[in-house]
Protein backbone atom coordinates (compact mmCIF):
# COMPACT_ATOMS: atom_id res chain seq x y z
CA UNK A 1 0.00 0.00 0.00
CA UNK A 2 3.02 2.28 0.82
CA UNK A 3 4.47 4.26 3.39
CA UNK A 4 2.98 7.44 5.37
CA UNK A 5 5.97 9.69 6.68
CA UNK A 6 5.48 12.10 9.66
CA UNK A 7 8.31 13.83 11.67
CA UNK A 8 10.96 12.19 8.89
CA UNK A 9 9.71 9.01 10.03
CA UNK A 10 8.07 6.50 7.62
CA UNK A 11 5.89 3.61 8.65
CA UNK A 12 4.66 1.34 6.17
CA UNK A 13 0.80 1.31 6.20
CA UNK A 14 0.06 -2.10 5.18
CA UNK A 15 2.21 -2.58 9.27
CA UNK A 16 -0.32 -0.52 10.63
CA UNK A 17 -3.48 -1.17 13.11
CA UNK A 18 -6.90 -1.05 10.96
CA UNK A 19 -8.32 1.69 12.69
CA UNK A 20 -5.03 3.92 11.85
CA UNK A 21 -5.18 2.78 8.04
CA UNK A 22 -8.93 4.11 8.08
CA UNK A 23 -7.60 7.25 9.67
CA UNK A 24 -5.42 7.40 6.83
CA UNK A 25 -7.72 6.83 4.63
CA UNK A 26 -9.84 9.33 5.67
CA UNK A 27 -7.30 12.37 5.67
CA UNK A 28 -6.34 11.56 2.06
CA UNK A 29 -10.25 12.24 1.37
CA UNK A 30 -10.14 15.05 3.83
CA UNK A 31 -6.95 16.47 1.60
CA UNK A 32 -8.79 16.07 -1.54
CA UNK A 33 -11.78 18.27 -0.28
CA UNK A 34 -10.03 20.32 0.55
CA UNK A 35 -8.14 20.64 -3.12
CA UNK A 36 -11.99 20.97 -4.23
CA UNK A 37 -12.88 23.78 -1.84
CA UNK A 38 -10.27 25.39 -2.72
CA UNK A 39 -10.08 25.40 -6.43
CA UNK A 40 -13.99 26.75 -5.86
CA UNK A 41 -12.60 29.75 -3.80
CA UNK A 42 -10.04 30.61 -6.78
CA UNK A 43 -13.22 30.22 -9.08
CA UNK A 44 -15.67 32.23 -6.80
CA UNK A 45 -12.89 35.00 -6.47
CA UNK A 46 -13.05 35.33 -10.29
CA UNK A 47 -16.70 35.02 -10.35
CA UNK A 48 -16.45 38.39 -7.48
CA UNK A 49 -13.80 40.16 -9.53
CA UNK A 50 -15.99 39.77 -12.83
CA UNK A 51 -18.86 41.83 -10.21
CA UNK A 52 -17.18 44.25 -9.42
CA UNK A 53 -15.19 45.07 -13.09
CA UNK A 54 -19.02 45.13 -14.22
CA UNK A 55 -19.74 47.28 -11.45
CA UNK A 56 -16.78 49.50 -12.12
CA UNK A 57 -17.96 49.48 -15.70
CA UNK A 58 -21.55 50.64 -15.43
CA UNK A 59 -20.71 53.49 -12.88
CA UNK A 60 -18.05 54.44 -15.51
CA UNK A 61 -20.82 54.72 -18.02
CA UNK A 62 -23.18 56.99 -15.49
CA UNK A 63 -20.29 59.62 -14.84
CA UNK A 64 -20.61 62.58 -17.20
CA UNK A 65 -17.55 62.54 -19.07
CA UNK A 66 -17.14 66.66 -17.91
CA UNK A 67 -17.14 67.01 -14.43
CA UNK A 68 -18.66 70.50 -15.09
CA UNK A 69 -21.78 69.42 -16.82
Amino acid sequence: MGTLRIDDLEYEIDDLADETKQKIGRMQEIQNEIGLLNLRIQELQVVFQAYVNTIKAELDVDQPDDPDS
